[in-house]
């Protein structure tokens, strides 16, 4: 039973972002598991004048086991209740992290997410993306892989960069399965795939050009070509022109 109030204690403090790299309220937490473990216990300020409480102050009066189911699940109810709000305050952090190309603590704060948010797609996301910036491609294809399993109708930043991460071990053929999966959106490929990847990108990417999508299709033409497929390669080499011709790069 220790050991678990342990574990729902460490869980707590890591819910709510707090390390020994940061600061946070970490007594008010304390003073949840005393309140829970010691029920009728009152605190009386100095010189505070004797009156009866009506019930009885042995602490004693409720048995330890209770106390400590009472204590988990008032912290159990606590994070319940605000990990939505916990969980975005973190998100926003991990993204002024990659802004300022702090990749270890976006990685270290993402990891915090998961433990708390397993299937948190965007935590996943942006996990894989730290990586991509510290050239840890293996770390990060992991990472994109689990957005996948979690949403398999993915057809943006992840599929994306999933793909390019192939791309960069030399593995063409899972590379094309990738962008082919953004492909596959159609007409409104190039706008969910700019879309998404500025969710991921907004204020990292200073003033540089961004025009996703012929990235991806040169990726692509470029697989086909390195796996011998001259057909999809001269489809692909047809809208990659386009692009390239039609559509001017989005300057920030």
């Amino acid at each position: 039973m220790t050991q678990t109030i342990r574990q729902t204690k460490q869980l707590g403090l890591l819910t709510l972002g707090f390390d020994d790299q940061e600061t946070g309220n970490i007594d008010t937490i304390k003073r949840i598991f005393i309140m829970a473990q010691h029920p009728h216990t009152h605190s009386h300020a100095e010189g505070c004048c004797d009156h009866d409480h009506g019930h009885s102050h042995d602490q004693n009066s409720w048995p330890p086991a209770r106390r400590w189911l009472l204590s988990i699940l008032i912290v159990g109810v606590l994070l319940v209740l605000l990990r939505p709000f916990i969980v975005g305050q973190m998100i926003v952090r991990v993204t002024s992290y990659s802004a300022s190309s702090s990749y270890n603590d976006a990685v270290r704060i993402c990891k915090k997410i998961i433990a708390i948010d397993g299937g948190n797609k965007q935590a996943w996301t942006s996990l894989g993306y730290a990586y991509m910036d510290m050239s840890q491609v293996d770390m990060a294809i992991p990472a994109f892989e689990k957005v996948l399993s979690i949403d398999p109708e993915d057809k943006g930043a992840a599929s994306y960069e999933l793909g390019q991460a192939y791309y960069a071990k030399g593995e063409y053929v899972r590379a094309i399965a990738c962008f082919e999966r953004v492909r596959s959106a159609g007409p409104r490929a190039s706008a969910l795939l700019e879309a998404d990847v500025l969710k991921y990108r907004h204020g990292t990417l200073g003033f540089r050009n961004l025009n996703s999508m012929q990235d991806l299709l040169g990726l692509l033409l470029d697989s086909y070509k390195k796996t011998g497929n001259t057909v999809q390669a001269a489809a692909v080499q047809k809208e990659y022109d386009f692009y390239k011709n039609k559509h001017s790069r989005i300057l920030f």
